[in-house]
Protein backbone atom coordinates (compact mmCIF):
# COMPACT_ATOMS: atom_id res chain seq x y z
CA UNK A 1 0.00 0.00 0.00
CA UNK A 2 1.32 3.46 -0.89
CA UNK A 3 1.05 6.29 1.66
CA UNK A 4 1.38 9.85 0.45
CA UNK A 5 2.33 12.84 2.55
CA UNK A 6 0.88 16.23 1.77
CA UNK A 7 1.44 19.72 3.05
CA UNK A 8 -1.14 22.40 3.59
CA UNK A 9 -1.00 25.91 2.15
CA UNK A 10 0.77 27.20 5.27
CA UNK A 11 3.42 24.42 5.01
CA UNK A 12 2.23 22.59 8.10
CA UNK A 13 2.77 18.82 7.86
CA UNK A 14 -0.33 16.68 7.77
CA UNK A 15 -1.11 13.01 8.16
CA UNK A 16 -2.68 10.77 5.57
CA UNK A 17 -3.57 7.16 6.33
CA UNK A 18 -2.14 7.61 9.86
CA UNK A 19 1.42 8.26 8.65
CA UNK A 20 3.08 11.54 9.60
CA UNK A 21 4.91 13.44 6.89
CA UNK A 22 7.74 14.47 9.21
CA UNK A 23 9.71 12.83 12.01
CA UNK A 24 8.89 14.08 15.51
CA UNK A 25 11.39 16.58 16.91
CA UNK A 26 12.41 17.03 20.51
CA UNK A 27 13.98 20.06 22.20
CA UNK A 28 17.43 18.45 22.00
CA UNK A 29 17.16 18.43 18.18
CA UNK A 30 17.15 22.19 17.87
CA UNK A 31 20.63 23.44 16.92
CA UNK A 32 20.23 26.63 18.96
CA UNK A 33 20.02 24.62 22.19
CA UNK A 34 23.64 23.37 22.09
CA UNK A 35 26.58 25.60 21.09
CA UNK A 36 28.53 24.63 18.01
CA UNK A 37 31.58 23.72 20.09
CA UNK A 38 29.51 21.13 21.99
CA UNK A 39 30.20 22.60 25.44
CA UNK A 40 27.55 24.28 27.59
CA UNK A 41 27.76 25.05 31.29
CA UNK A 42 30.63 22.64 31.92
CA UNK A 43 28.86 19.78 30.13
CA UNK A 44 30.01 18.14 26.91
CA UNK A 45 27.48 17.40 24.18
CA UNK A 46 27.99 15.17 21.17
CA UNK A 47 25.90 14.04 18.22
CA UNK A 48 24.55 10.57 17.53
CA UNK A 49 23.47 9.51 14.05
CA UNK A 50 19.81 8.50 14.07
CA UNK A 51 20.35 5.97 11.29
CA UNK A 52 23.37 3.94 12.39
CA UNK A 53 23.73 5.20 16.02
CA UNK A 54 27.38 6.28 15.51
CA UNK A 55 28.62 8.81 18.09
CA UNK A 56 30.18 11.95 16.56
CA UNK A 57 31.69 15.21 17.74
CA UNK A 58 31.08 18.36 15.68
CA UNK A 59 30.31 16.73 12.34
CA UNK A 60 27.89 17.57 9.55
CA UNK A 61 27.78 14.07 8.07
CA UNK A 62 28.02 10.66 9.63
CA UNK A 63 31.28 9.06 8.40
CA UNK A 64 29.64 5.61 8.42
CA UNK A 65 26.32 6.12 6.59
CA UNK A 66 26.65 9.79 5.40
CA UNK A 67 23.39 10.75 7.08
CA UNK A 68 22.82 14.33 8.21
CA UNK A 69 20.12 13.30 10.71
CA UNK A 70 21.82 13.82 14.09
CA UNK A 71 20.55 14.07 17.67
CA UNK A 72 22.38 15.82 20.52
CA UNK A 73 23.25 13.83 23.65
CA UNK A 74 25.08 14.74 26.85
CA UNK A 75 28.38 12.96 27.48
CA UNK A 76 29.34 11.50 30.83
CA UNK A 77 32.60 13.44 30.46
CA UNK A 78 35.05 10.54 30.92
CA UNK A 79 37.54 9.20 28.44
CA UNK A 80 40.92 7.56 27.85
CA UNK A 81 44.00 9.25 26.39
CA UNK A 82 44.75 7.54 23.04
CA UNK A 83 47.52 9.84 21.80
CA UNK A 84 49.57 12.46 23.65
CA UNK A 85 51.97 15.13 22.47
CA UNK A 86 53.81 17.60 24.69
CA UNK A 87 54.36 20.87 22.85
CA UNK A 88 56.53 23.74 24.02
CA UNK A 89 55.39 27.29 23.69
CA UNK A 90 57.81 30.11 23.08
CA UNK A 91 56.00 32.41 25.52
CA UNK A 92 54.95 29.94 28.18
CA UNK A 93 55.00 26.50 29.71
CA UNK A 94 54.68 23.27 27.72
CA UNK A 95 51.20 21.85 27.15
CA UNK A 96 49.89 18.30 26.85
CA UNK A 97 47.73 17.96 23.73
CA UNK A 98 45.78 14.72 23.53
CA UNK A 99 43.35 12.70 21.46
CA UNK A 100 40.79 11.36 23.92
CA UNK A 101 38.47 8.42 23.25
CA UNK A 102 35.25 9.19 25.11
CA UNK A 103 33.21 6.43 26.75
CA UNK A 104 30.31 7.06 24.31
CA UNK A 105 32.49 6.17 21.32
CA UNK A 106 33.65 9.47 19.82
CA UNK A 107 37.07 11.15 19.99
CA UNK A 108 38.06 14.72 20.82
CA UNK A 109 41.27 16.73 20.60
CA UNK A 110 41.97 18.56 23.84
CA UNK A 111 44.47 19.65 26.48
CA UNK A 112 45.16 17.72 29.67
CA UNK A 113 45.62 20.06 32.63
CA UNK A 114 46.41 20.00 36.37
CA UNK A 115 49.46 17.72 36.03
CA UNK A 116 52.93 18.19 34.51
CA UNK A 117 52.58 17.50 30.76
CA UNK A 118 55.36 14.90 30.84
CA UNK A 119 53.38 12.72 33.29
CA UNK A 120 50.34 12.24 31.03
CA UNK A 121 50.47 8.86 29.29
CA UNK A 122 48.48 6.83 26.79
CA UNK A 123 45.77 4.89 28.60
CA UNK A 124 45.29 7.49 31.35
CA UNK A 125 41.68 8.02 32.44
CA UNK A 126 40.54 11.64 32.16
CA UNK A 127 37.44 13.65 33.04
CA UNK A 128 36.07 16.86 31.50
CA UNK A 129 37.14 19.96 33.44
CA UNK A 130 35.83 23.51 33.38
CA UNK A 131 38.24 25.91 31.69
CA UNK A 132 38.48 29.03 33.85
CA UNK A 133 41.50 30.58 32.17
CA UNK A 134 41.54 33.93 30.40
CA UNK A 135 40.70 34.12 26.73
CA UNK A 136 38.43 31.85 24.71
CA UNK A 137 37.09 28.74 26.39
CA UNK A 138 38.81 25.48 25.55
CA UNK A 139 37.85 21.87 25.96
CA UNK A 140 40.15 20.59 28.74
CA UNK A 141 40.44 17.37 30.74
CA UNK A 142 41.99 16.37 34.09
CA UNK A 143 43.39 12.96 34.99
CA UNK A 144 41.02 10.96 37.19
CA UNK A 145 40.53 7.60 38.81
CA UNK A 146 37.26 5.81 38.18
CA UNK A 147 35.80 3.68 40.98
CA UNK A 148 36.33 -0.03 40.45
CA UNK A 149 33.65 -1.61 38.28
CA UNK A 150 33.16 1.55 36.16
CA UNK A 151 35.84 0.64 33.65
CA UNK A 152 34.85 0.32 30.01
Amino acid sequence: MFHAATKTADNEPTERDGVSSVAPHTDSDRPGQVPLDGVRGGELYFQRCRWCRTALFRRLLCPICTSTDMAWERSGGTGVVRHIKVVGRSAGRPRALAVIAMSEGFRVHSRVIAVPPETVHVGALVRLAVDVGPGPRELVFRPCDLPRGDEW
